[in-house]
């Protein structure tokens, strides 16, 4: 059965947590969206960086509602 943590896998990285930073750096945004590149930009120097943590993290937020694209965009779908 897929889990949301690996037991082997850095918390840090897992995508309910690499969400939670997605979603704090589009809130940062006045107009609540931000760039894909923005993302990946803003996220590459941290230790748990990869594009597949990345991706992982928008499915999530994607799946549960949180965010929508509006290419090359990730838009904020909910109210605070």
């Amino acid at each position: 059965m897929p889990s949301l943590f690996i037991a082997g896998e850095q918390v840090e990285a897992s995508p309910p947590i690499v969400a939670y930073k997605i979603m704090s750096l589009i809130e940062t945004k006045a107009d609540e969206k931000v760039s894909i590149f923005d993302i990946t930009d803003g996220f590459r120097k941290e230790k748990w960086f990869s594009y597949n943590n990345i991706v992982l993290g928008l499915i999530f937020l994607y799946s549960t509602g949180l965010i929508d694209f509006d290419e090359p965009y990730v838009v904020k779908n909910v109210e605070n």
